[in-house]
């Protein structure tokens, strides 16, 4: 013999069930699934396999220090979603690939069949650009940057570079690592001379770099390490060979060579209804 209990119970549970698919104030896309085609909202935050964060939508991941960064991540200046259309994971024709660009259009692609609202961990990958030739993804710099102790311009060449009439003590960027200030202004001339202490480390995007003397000039000495990856704009690479003077950075892969864990939630777009279903 069947409870009252249970029978109310039973009661209770086909109500909601009918109020799930039948409410009039419940958006129809709310109870879909994510279609190609379909224009949704994504927040993202991407890891690569050691467990730093590549990439993130989100201004409070970039703010939180308890979370360890590669040295490839670029905060946003927005906290709003990114809006793509679902399955068109069509990287960018241009080349180099920009490295954020890559990560959406991969995870765009990977969203049909995803119910909105949902959160989950998608992996994507990227392939080296195919339609490139191979000597153009790769980019050979010095293991040693000079800089010149002193500059000589001309007051019209100062002005054009700055924007401003040069005065004694002025900042003087070169080298964001080695500083300079105007020494003298004479009627044709602006000197500027650089100051750095020998000796010490200083961060560039290629790795660590001790700055030296060698006569009229500094230089830094970059610490290049196979296998690191760099940054470059909005572009990243890996750097693939280490020689004497010289180290070669890989700009073939979007995504630097490594798979990326992505935590991926969806959003409906205030207007936009998720395609209906195929009867």
């Amino acid at each position: 013999m069947v409870h009252r209990s249970q029978i109310a119970f039973a009661l209770v549970l086909f109500m909601n069930v009918l109020f799930v698919f039948h409410c009039p104030d419940l958006p129809a896309a709310e109870t879909g699934l994510i279609k190609p085609g379909d224009k949704v909202g994504i927040q993202f935050t991407c890891r690569f396999p050691n467990g730093e964060i590549a990439a993130s939508s989100s201004i409070s991941v970039a703010k939180d220090s308890s979370l360890p960064k590669s040295v490839v991540f670029m905060p946003r200046s927005k906290d709003d979603p990114l809006e793509v259309t679902a399955g068109q994971g069509t990287r960018s024709s241009a080349f180099p690939v920009q490295f954020e660009d890559e990560i959406v259009a991969r995870i765009a692609g990977s969203l049909p069949g995803m119910p909105l609202g949902e959160q989950r961990t998608i992996e994507i990958r990227s392939e080296r650009s195919a339609d490139v030739p191979a000597k153009e993804q790769f980019v050979q710099l010095a293991l040693v940057r000079q800089r010149p102790k002193e500059l000589r311009v001309t007051r019209d060449s100062y002005k054009s570079r700055t924007g401003k009439d040069p005065e004694v003590g002025t900042a003087y960027i070169f080298d964001p690592l080695i500083p300079g200030k105007v020494a003298s202004v004479s009627e044709n001339e602006v000197l500027i001379r650089f100051s750095a202490q020998p000796g010490s480390v200083v961060e560039t995007p290629f790795g660590k770099g001790t700055i030296r003397e060698n006569g009229n000039q500094f230089e830094i000495v970059i610490d290049a390490v196979k296998g690191r990856l760099v940054r470059t704009g909005p572009v990243v690479g890996c750097i693939s060979d280490v020689q004497d003077r010289m180290f070669t950075i890989d700009y073939g892969h979007p995504l630097g060579g490594q798979p990326l864990a992505c935590e991926v939630r969806t959003e409906s777009i205030p207007g936009e209804k998720l395609s209906k279903k195929e009867e």
